[in-house]
């Protein structure tokens, strides 16, 4: 995460049931625990759908790509999910993140995409050095759920 943080500064100067694909996650989504991510709560704020940031990793299926992205915003470094690319009305993306290193993790989503071709973000969640505290991007597209490795 440090490489992240250093990286990004220079550029800006539910819990799944999942199995391991090919460097993808194929998940089965399930409740989700933890508080909103909306509206600053939690140490998350908004991001912009039209928002890119620097890339750490995505998944994509045959239209859509699925991406954690780190932005800086005010003082901070955040990551947030996105999805974009061929997207159609009701795709959908959130970001799990975890203060267990991924042991246990809760959903900020999901966020839908409101018309083809539209970008969806989560909001972002603060990167810190903390090994500990993970994320990754998840979504939902032609009823198939993917997400990124835990970073």
């Amino acid at each position: 995460m440090e490489s992240i943080v250093r990286a990004v500064g220079v550029l800006a100067a539910g819990v799944a049931i999942g199995v391991q694909v090919g460097g993808a996650v194929l998940a089965r989504p399930a409740a989700a625990t933890g508080p909103d991510c909306g509206g600053g709560s939690a140490g998350f704020v908004a991001v912009a759908s039209e928002q890119r940031g620097l890339e750490r990793m995505a998944v994509g299926g045959e239209r859509a790509r699925i991406s954690l992205e780190f932005v800086k915003v005010s003082e901070g470094i955040y990551g947030f999910a996105r999805i974009g690319g061929g997207t159609r009305r009701a795709d959908q993306v959130w970001l799990d993140w975890s203060s267990t290193g991924g042991d246990g993790w809760a959903r900020c989503g999901p966020f839908r995409v409101t018309g083809a071709g539209e970008a969806a973000a989560s909001a972002g969640w603060v990167a810190t050095d903390e090994p500990e505290r993970v994320m990754r991007a998840c979504g939902r597209v032609d009823d198939v759920v993917r997400c990124t490795d835990w970073y």
